[in-house]
């Protein structure tokens, strides 16, 4: 026997809609609310009813252990997507009829009220809760509508418990508690472990530090065919329990399944196979022990004094640092930005084993230098002190790399003097000529630089850092352009050094403000000082790689190409005034002074400019 439960201003569509498929079979209708029924042992009351009539039906039903069919209605999408049944009711009629087994689902509660989708606290980006929209375009969509109210965004403090026993008190932007993974776009790539008949719920606590945090997730949710995150994003809290109270110290706004209410304290409960349907449900699945157990993932959410600062303001664009991280760093780079005897005794060390590995030609000689060298720690410090304006750190941290600079350029010049060799070796020639590719190695050595100081767990990458920079070595051929008394050698070298230095500052500054260490307004003085020192550096680097980029360009020009029967091989160009061009010809015959005249002249034509001409004559054969 069918009893068909309808609401009376539904009674013309339940005879239009329903009764044509329920022909032949023994059904009765009842007018749902305000009439008494009883029903038989076996029967099946078959709902056609609002979300709104069903929260208040269903849970009298779960008391009284009433086999129930629900049919989709208009305005019960909620409830049709959340138990996960079908929107055909010829289809779910026959599933009802043919159905010979019972399905035994839970039913969770916020606040004793039914929750068949989701419940959501604070401000969350939930997309569809437009249930006509339920698409990629209608998130995509309602995305860009919410990016508006990013610049209101703000934490709230939140105090989660169970049965009495404090899990964690936090903040959070907003959280979303759900049965298992629906409508939610947050739900739907973080919770996969999820059935109607587990006896839990997911709770999830969306607690970003910054806003370039929320935007990139969501974007990232947005793609089509986006699988289930395997680890959540570090902003997100996760909790599965089966009992949860969430307070706070003033009242909260929240939605129960697109429904707005409002209170100081939620409470969410899962009342285990209560519901019993008598109809297929695509979310209720065989029990697997492993998704029965109880989670709480929330050791990466703010608490203590982090807290609090995130609750005192709207969330910011960029990171910001907290106090008590803050302080840890500063506390470091002010010690770094002292001059000590250890300090001066290194810098001493690594520019002596960086001047002789240069004068032998040494590579790993000289990486051993740099590893030594310990002149990227006030580097750094300077450039926290310019980015926070702090004097005193800049007067340290400025003294410390000049006493550091001048020890090595000293005793660079000391060894220069003392070996009675002046030949350029290739490590030094490496160093005199320095370009914009240098200045693009300083930029992303100074993000490295700052990053691994701001984060301890990358500490151990500054061994690395200081083999990027190498700053030692330009300071030590620098010292022996002072000791050979070699303008070229010691102008060469120093630009490369001030190349390395400028970078440095100007970039780790930058990336300290993009962790959320200082306030652009206070860094901006500093910064346009070291941009200043920058553009006055990028002027020679500039011109060196023109330069460079010119002499390349003649190189493979000429390499390989043929002049009077010879091949030119072996081609090296050199600046100068004249450009210096050495290279090897190779024919079946000797050369006279002729034929070298004759070929310089018509590799003049070529290039467009006057040469001196080193030439190496081989006969090939």
């Amino acid at each position: 026997m069918l009893y068909i439960l309808h609401h009376s201003d539904d009674k013309e569509k339940v005879e239009e809609n329903i009764f044509p498929i329920l022909e032949g079979t023994e059904n009765q209708t009842i007018i749902y609310p305000g009439t008494d029924f009883k029903t038989e042992t076996n029967a099946i009351i078959v709902t056609y009813l609002s979300d709104e009539l069903l929260r208040e039906f269903l849970p009298k039903a779960a008391i009284e252990n009433l086999k129930i069919g629900i049919l989709p209605h208009p305005e019960n999408t909620y409830t049709t997507k959340g138990l996960g049944i079908s929107s055909d009711p010829k289809r779910v009629l026959e599933e009802i009829l043919s159905n010979k087994e019972e399905h035994k689902l839970d039913m969770l509660y916020c606040n004793d009220i039914p929750v068949f989708q989701s419940v959501n606290i604070g401000n969350v980006f939930t997309f569809t809760e437009d249930q006509g929209k339920n698409s990629l375009i209608g998130e995509v969509l309602t995305f860009f509508k919410n990016i508006r109210r990013l610049s209101s965004l703000s934490h709230n403090s939140y105090e989660i418990s169970s049965e009495g026993e404090k899990i964690i008190h936090t903040s959070a932007l907003g959280i979303i508690v759900v049965e298992h993974a629906l409508s939610s776009i947050v739900a739907r790539r973080l919770v996969s472990e999820s059935s109607l008949n587990d006896g839990i719920f997911t709770t999830l606590i969306i607690s970003p530090t910054n806003l370039l945090q929320l935007i990139w997730f969501l974007l990232r949710s947005l793609l089509p065919g986006g699988k289930k995150l395997d680890k959540a994003p570090a902003f997100i809290g996760k909790i599965r329990i089966a009992k949860l109270c969430i307070k706070n110290s003033s009242s909260m706004e929240f939605t129960i399944d697109g429904e707005k209410e409002k209170a100081e304290k939620i409470t969410f409960r899962v009342e285990p196979e209560t519901l019993c349907l008598a109809q297929s449900s695509k979310y209720c699945t065989k029990k697997d022990e492993a998704n029965l157990k109880k989670s709480n993932k929330t050791d990466t959410l703010p608490t203590g004094e982090k807290r609090e600062e995130l609750t005192k303001r709207t969330i910011p664009i960029l990171p910001r640092a907290t106090t008590e991280e803050f302080q840890e760093l500063f506390k470091v780079l002010r010690e770094n930005s002292k001059t000590s005897s250890m300090y001066v005794v290194m810098m001493i060390l690594s520019t002596l084993i960086a001047t002789f590995g240069l004068f032998a030609d040494s590579s790993p000689v000289i990486i051993g230098a740099m590893i030594l060298a310990p002149i990227i720690a006030p580097i750094v410090s300077f450039a926290m002190g310019m980015v926070r304006y702090d004097t005193n750190m800049l007067k340290r941290g400025i003294i410390t790399i000049l006493i550091g600079t001048g020890v090595s350029l000293m005793f660079s010049a000391g060894v220069s003097l003392i070996i009675p060799i002046k030949i350029i070796t290739s490590e030094i020639d490496a160093r005199l000529s320095p370009t914009l590719l240098d200045m693009g190695i300083a930029i992303v050595s100074g993000v490295a630089a700052a990053y691994a100081h701001a984060k301890e767990g990358v500490a151990k990458s500054l061994a690395g850092v200081a083999i990027a920079v190498a700053l030692v070595p330009p300071l030590a051929v620098s010292g022996i352009g002072i000791g050979w008394w070699d303008w070229q050698v010691f102008s060469g070298a120093f630009l490369l050094y001030l190349t390395n230095l400028a970078g440095i500052i100007m970039f780790a500054g930058i990336t300290f403000l993009l962790l959320g260490f200082a306030p652009f307004k206070r860094a901006r003085l500093g910064l346009v000082y070291t941009l200043i020192l920058i553009g006055m550096v990028m002027v020679p680097l500039s011109l060196s790689f023109n330069r460079i980029k010119k002499e390349a360009n003649i190189t493979r020009e000429l390499e390989g190409s043929t002049i009077n029967e010879l091949v030119i091989r072996n081609v090296s160009v050199r600046f100068g005034d004249p450009l210096r061009v050495s290279l090897t010809l190779v024919g079946p015959e000797s050369l006279e002074e002729e034929d070298i005249r004759k070929i310089k002249t018509e590799i003049e034509e070529n290039i467009g400019e006057p040469i001196n001409l080193e030439v190496i004559s081989a006969r090939g054969f």
